[in-house]
């Protein structure tokens, strides 16, 4: 049967809203309890950019995925995603760092 999608855009986009919004509290959440007091939370600074890079992630994949013949929505998309693995080295790199030192 042709067309028989799993997802469509509508179903796509709701669950990348709700990926925002539920990642998107716990990186604000995470981030008070880490400028309060570093010390004692430094170890969430490496989860902290682990979810940053999921959520570009999810986003450039979205964009990839709805948009594939639009060349401004799809540069969009590869931005993302390279904005991701960035993020993701410093995630590597955060934790290497922190978790060395305790």
């Amino acid at each position: 049967m042709a067309g028989n999608n799993r997802y469509s855009p509508r179903k796509l986009g709701t669950i990348l809203d709700a990926a925002h919004i539920a990642i998107g509290i716990c990186v604000v959440v995470m981030s008070i309890f880490a400028f309060f007091n570093p010390g004692r939370y430094m170890f969430l600074f490496p989860i902290i950019f682990f979810l940053a890079a999921v959520l570009n992630f999810l986003t450039g994949w979205f964009y990839l995925r709805m948009y594939p013949r639009v060349r401004k929505k799809k540069a969009a998309g590869m931005m993302y995603m390279i904005i991701a693995v960035v993020i993701s080295i410093l995630c590597v790199i955060s934790a290497i760092a922190i978790y060395r030192s305790i």
